[in-house]
């Protein structure tokens, strides 16, 4: 499976369990105003826990791991394959830099001389 997958399915576990809470907050928010209208409601869902940042810190480390075991053991060694030095890098774009200030100097330089011509024949 790929990298993409695991991270799609981590993060759709998380927005579950994020919609669980927002579901039993709800379910507390109507029992709330539930008891003050108690005698026209006669079935009201009883408040569920709070998920605790413990619980929810859990269940992200379990999602964490799940992504981090299917990952492939030599993922790191294909890393180091692709990876360049920040130094060559920097180099790159310096070179970039210097031949697109030459190029827009060539072009101003002709600019300036087909509108010297263009003025001179007049």
């Amino acid at each position: 499976m790929s990298d993409r997958l695991h991270e799609l399915q981590r993060q759709r576990a998380l927005a579950q369990e994020q919609l669980a809470w927002l579901d039993r907050e709800i379910a507390a928010e109507k029992a709330k105003s539930g008891a003050a209208h108690a005698a026209t409601h006669s079935a009201t869902p009883a408040p569920a826990a709070e998920p605790t940042p413990a619980a929810m810190a859990a269940a992200a480390q379990r999602a964490t791991t799940q992504l981090e075991s299917a990952l492939p053991a030599d993922a790191e060694k294909i890393l180091a394959e692709y990876a360049s030095e920040p130094s060559s890098i920097k180099s790159d774009v310096k070179k970039g830099c210097f031949l697109y200030f030459f190029l827009a100097m060539i072009v101003l330089i002709v600019a300036v001389v087909a509108l010297y011509f263009h003025s001179r024949g007049k």
